[in-house]
């Protein structure tokens, strides 16, 4: 027996990876991002936001997604604070 899927099979097992812009509006819309989008999202590696996550006391909000064990996701306005830090410009 194999296992096709079709356009009209929904993505239940696994979803392709969100782009930056994708991210980006789901930040906007509030969503909470998983600490691999962050890292995207913010331009770091995902080892870096999990350190922000783990610090004491930590740098970002969490919280543990229901049902998946122990996945974290990140709360929002954390992401997008220091996704604006990263991306400021100094001097002139």
């Amino acid at each position: 027996m194999s296992i096709t899927a079709t356009l009209d099979t929904p993505a239940t097992i696994g979803t392709m990876p969100r782009t930056v812009d994708d991210l980006r509006q789901a930040l906007d819309a509030g969503e909470w991002l998983r600490p691999a989008d962050a890292a995207l999202v913010i331009g770091v590696s995902k080892s870096v936001v999990v350190r922000m996550l783990t610090a004491d006391p930590p740098k970002m909000r969490y919280r543990v997604k229901a049902g998946t064990g122990r996945h974290r996701e990140c709360h929002p306005d954390d992401v997008r604070r220091e996704m604006e830090a990263r991306h400021q410009v100094h001097g002139e």
